[in-house]
């Protein structure tokens, strides 16, 4: 079994954590749910990308264009009718710094994975707010016509791992904290917003 297959085995506890906001998006959803989603994600995505970029080693693993979401979050932000301003002021997680790769891409789990249903809601939203997804969408076509190979890249990068056990165990307890993470960043954007 390879580590991306072990990874999602490991972690499929957590799945729903990232899962359950996509399938909220999936039903009835007005903008503003789309835009509560994009600003969520951002407060998340921004400093896990900016803590991947800063990982001593992490470029030699894979590619860091990859870790640019964030700022196609930004766009979407700012095609909502945000302000460079307001999205400079938008709270974001505390996300640690990484001391090693394999700490930055079981941190980048979570994110990657969810990239996959990506497709789907974009289809979906086009269908309902098709006005606002016309010009933000760029986050949800981040993988747009290349899913497959995209996701084939990050496991090569993961089985970078898989003959040293205890780096490949890093991985695996940095996923699960990542998860963990966001489900705490979730509740209290959730929180924020009621």
């Amino acid at each position: 079994m390879g580590l991306v297959d072990r990874l999602s085995e490991e972690t499929a506890a957590f799945h729903d954590i990232t899962d359950e906001e996509v399938l909220r998006l999936l039903g009835r959803t007005t903008a503003e749910d789309y835009q509560r989603y994009l600003i969520q994600m951002y407060g998340f995505v921004c400093p896990l990308e900016r803590s991947i970029s800063n990982t001593p080693d992490i470029d030699q693993v894979i590619d860091l264009h990859r870790f640019r979401k964030h700022e196609l979050l930004r766009q979407d932000l700012s095609a909502l009718h945000l302000s460079p301003k307001q999205i400079a002021c938008l709270p974001q997680c505390n996300v640690p710094q990484f001391r090693t790769p394999e700490e930055a891409l079981g941190w980048a789990y979570p994110i990657e994975r969810s990239t996959l249903r990506h497709g789907d809601l974009f289809r979906h939203l086009a269908s309902i707010l098709p006005g606002e997804v016309a010009f933000a969408s760029s986050y949800l076509k981040c993988y747009f016509g290349e899913i497959g190979e995209v996701w084939e890249s990050f496991g090569r990068a993961l089985a970078a791992f898989e003959g040293a056990p205890l780096r490949a165990q890093h991985l695996l307890h940095a996923a699960r904290a990542a998860f963990r993470c966001f489900r705490t960043w979730r509740f209290l954007k959730d929180g924020a917003a009621a």
